[in-house]
């Protein structure tokens, strides 16, 4: 007789401060500090398990697999030797059909389900930071978002696909791409323009970058917590504050992707607030009171929005609401993650 599977819920565990003014020069920074390994990063053996949003089941009967829900499976009632499955049947969540990761490429996306949220902050904004109010009623259409900021491996694929520019390759730029594989290949692919995280997501199945509101959503919940994970910051929450309390962060790259498990977001994603910034689709513009669906920025503009603050910005820069803009060709230590609409 087949014995009973444990239904386990698919969690994983798991910029230096760019001042920017309204008018963005897009000059990469540089930092002066030399990069301390840290020792709680996880290596190839360590790292964090990929999110799937999906049921786990042991390795007797691996399952087909579903989105942000259970898989059945179905087996015949011949007795016990017929213990071997013989139909699969997903049970879809809200998103619909997931892509199936490789934890390699740490390529898992989640599920983030439809609904409202306020986006913004009556709060003053921070030195070199845009003005993020006023708070306004944003309601979203569900969509699935990486789990990760795309790594190196990942972008690496697309560049010898020849569809992707490389990244730049100097470290003291906080590049952390290499032109042959080498020991950053888990860390957040920096260094690219707007446009090279643009093409990476459409070669990578044809997806998007995320508008600014499913960035924000993602990064605070539907509760509108400045952080992933709450309202106060610790080390092991987020790669923040490499240059002040957060030594082990300290350097000039951030670390590999899902190296603070412990700030994970409630649907999934790591790395939302620090590691690097992050490039989202919108050009930058102003926020307006009224209650909105979907918005996706102003039409045209001169600079990119970026989210999320790098592995030095000070925990008070780097929440979930913060915004920077900058020069879409602008190349420093920030990277990107992708998206994509719900497909139910």
């Amino acid at each position: 007789m087949s014995r009973p599977r444990a239904l386990v819920r698919g969690m994983g565990v798991g910029l230096a401060a760019l001042a920017c003014s309204s008018a963005c020069s897009g000059e990469a920074f540089h930092l002066s500090e030399s990069r301390q390994p840290n020792a709680n990063a996880p290596d190839a053996g360590d790292f964090p398990a990929l999110v799937t949003n999906s049921t786990h089941h042991d390795a007797d009967s691996p399952p087909q697999q579903g989105a942000g829900g259970s898989t059945s499976t179905v087996t015949s009632d011949a007795g016990p030797d017929a213990a071997e499955p013989v139909a699969v049947v997903p049970q879809l969540g809200p998103c619909g059909a997931q892509r199936t990761p490789s934890e390699a490429l740490a390529d898992a996306e989640v599920c983030v389900p439809a609904g409202g949220f306020s986006m913004g902050s009556g709060a003053a904004p921070r030195p070199g930071y845009l003005a993020h109010g006023p708070a306004h009623s944003v309601t979203l259409s569900a969509y699935f978002l990486d789990a990760y900021e795309v790594t190196v491996a990942r972008y690496r694929r697309c560049v010898d696909a020849g569809s992707c520019a490389a990244a730049g390759v100097n470290p003291t730029l906080s590049c952390t791409y290499t032109l042959e594989p080498a020991d950053h290949e888990r860390h957040p692919v920096t260094c690219v323009s707007w446009q090279s995280a643009s093409d990476f997501c459409a070669w990578d199945g044809g997806r998007r970058l995320p508008s600014e509101a499913e960035w924000e959503r993602a990064a605070r919940n539907d509760a509108g917590s400045k952080y992933p994970w709450g309202e106060t910051f610790g080390c092991d929450l987020a790669v923040l504050a490499g240059a002040a309390q957060c030594q082990s962060y300290a350097g000039q790259l951030p670390q590999p992707v899902g190296s603070a498990p412990a700030g994970v977001s409630r649907d999934g994603a790591f790395d939302l607030v620090g590691n690097a910034a992050e490039w989202v689709a919108d050009w930058f513009g102003g926020y307006s009171v009224a209650s909105v669906s979907d918005p996706t920025g102003p039409s045209t503009g001169s600079a990119r929005i970026q989210r999320g603050g790098g592995w030095s910005t000070p925990p008070a820069d780097g929440t979930s609401y913060g915004r920077r803009a900058e020069a879409p060709a602008a190349s420093g230590g920030f990277s990107f993650r992708c998206a994509r609409a719900a497909q139910p």
